[in-house]
């Protein structure tokens, strides 16, 4: 994927380097200083505009000002993909005492697939993991581990620094669906939207939008994020056919019109998010611990 927008920049006119480190940022008369370095020789730019796109843990945002975005351990078991699991097939487990989100396991090819786990409120992944593979009766290929981004509010993509402007967009500025911890497509929308507003010196209706989206799919995470077991399975019950319809027809990248859709056909699934909403409020604060968001 990434060698292919590569080339479709390129094609638009865009210089692309490769084996370049951004190092630092600084305001000067012409707008921004840059400090990057390429092929182990630093070298000087100067732009109006800087767009930082380095991930969770951005280098480009700490240089500007903003304060790190919450994280969540990651934690990926590459194994073979089990023979009653169709490669086509993606599937998720809820195991509410091991993490607040959920297992799942994703086909790579007809011979292996991710399983992954999201760890939070101290629990360790790793243990979690062994446990889930042992139980499943499945072998670790390899492992894959990171930190993410767990949006909680909407991070400003934009901030004055000197005469210029410097722009998050993606992973950098937080912008994850929080239901799923999924950001390839809101990082693309958050991108359109920064590129909007370069070209159009003012606000973007994509950025709005965005924003909107996230808003939603936190609401959905606060709802569910003190699930137990009981209450998955009461959520399971009450999706009827016309429900599961709404599932299919709408993805999840378009939360505010799936959300309602789904309540309209089934009701009394508003009241189950509701005592999730209540669940939340009154659970105890947990203790900080070194898997915990920093």
């Amino acid at each position: 994927m990434i060698p292919a927008l590569a080339r479709e920049a390129q094609q638009a006119g865009a210089n692309v380097f490769f084996d370049a480190r951004f190092l630092s940022l600084s305001p000067n008369s012409r707008g921004l200083h840059l400090e990057v370095e390429t092929a182990g020789r630093r070298e000087e730019l100067h732009a109006a505009s800087v767009v930082g796109a380095d991930g969770a843990a951005s280098r480009v945002a700490r240089t500007a000002g903003w304060p790190p975005v919450e994280t969540v351990p990651l934690l990926q078991a590459i194994i073979q993909l089990p023979k009653d699991c169709p490669p086509d097939t993606t599937r998720v487990w809820f195991v509410p005492n091991d993490t607040p989100y959920f297992y799942w396991m994703i086909p790579e090819s007809p011979e292996r697939a991710a399983l992954g786990v999201i760890g939070v409120d101290g629990r360790d992944p790793v243990k979690c993991m062994e446990r889930f593979l042992e139980k499943k009766g499945m072998e670790p290929l390899e492992w894959q581990g990171a930190r993410i981004p767990e949006y909680r509010r909407w991070v400003p993509v934009r901030r004055k620094v000197g005469n210029g402007d410097v722009y998050l967009v993606g992973d950098a500025a937080a912008q994850v669906k929080v239901t799923t911890v999924g950001g390839i497509v809101t990082g693309f929308r958050g991108a359109m939207g920064v590129a909007q507003s370069i070209l159009r010196k003012g606000p973007s209706r994509e950025l709005i939008a965005l924003r909107r989206e996230l808003d939603t799919h936190w609401l959905i995470r606060r709802t569910m994020h003190h699930f137990q077991q009981k209450d998955y399975s009461q959520l399971v019950d009450l999706l009827s056919l016309s429900t599961r319809n709404t599932l299919s027809e709408i993805n999840r990248d378009e939360s505010t019109r799936l959300l309602f859709n789904v309540l309209l056909r089934q009701p009394r699934l508003a009241l189950l998010g509701l005592r999730g909403l209540l669940l939340g409020r009154n659970a105890t604060p947990p203790q900080q611990t070194a898997t915990e968001t920093v």
